[in-house]
């Protein structure tokens, strides 16, 4: 027996209702402070992404091998205004994000053309429906994320993701006058 036109656009519908209710009830029982989405950045995902393919989405950037468990890459954006810095943990696999305004002190002038990637764009969004970037003010912040976990000294707030792959990452959002300045995404290691 054939299905007819209404059918076959209601039922789905219907089904990408009951999804939608259930991802909102999902977020909704959460505890304050807590965000139900793998952490990433620039096509980084936290304790998932490695470090070849990082070097495939954002290109070479700076290495330091001292750093982490096998080492780090550093990049600057085009315009030079933000570095995100990458950081491996065993295997090569991203443990530690962190995207910041200003180029870090820890690329020297003459590395900064090397650090430079057209990939990385600061003003990517993060947070719920990406609402969230460099410059957010902590109204915004607690708007789109509501109130952290944990307050950091100083200035910095802490909020834990329940992400799909079961570790324990979290993230850090640091404040310098209203502004968010740096983001910190981090699982812990051992």
């Amino acid at each position: 027996m054939p299905m007819n036109l209404f059918s076959f656009f209601f039922y789905p519908f219907l089904f990408l209702i009951a999804l939608s209710s259930q991802i909102a009830a999902d977020e909704a029982a959460l505890p304050q402070g807590w965000v139900s989405w793998p952490l990433h950045y620039s096509g980084i995902v936290l304790g998932i992404t490695t470090e070849p393919q990082v070097e495939r989405l954002l290109g070479q950037g700076v290495i330091r091998e001292l750093e982490g468990t096998t080492g780090g890459r550093y990049f600057v954006d085009e315009k030079r205004t933000a570095t995100l810095h990458a950081v491996f943990y065993t295997d090569g696999i991203v443990g530690e994000v962190i995207i910041e305004e200003g180029i870090n002190p820890k690329i020297y002038k003459k590395e900064q053309m090397k650090a430079t990637s057209k990939w990385f764009n600061p003003a990517e969004g993060f947070g719920n429906y990406h609402a969230l970037r460099l410059g957010s003010k902590k109204e915004e912040v607690i708007k789109n994320l509501g109130l952290p976990v944990e307050k950091i000294e100083p200035n910095g707030w802490r909020y834990q993701s329940k992400c799909c792959s079961g570790l324990p990452v979290y993230f850090t959002l640091f404040f310098r006058e209203n502004r968010m300045f740096k983001i910190v995404l981090s699982a812990p290691h051992g």
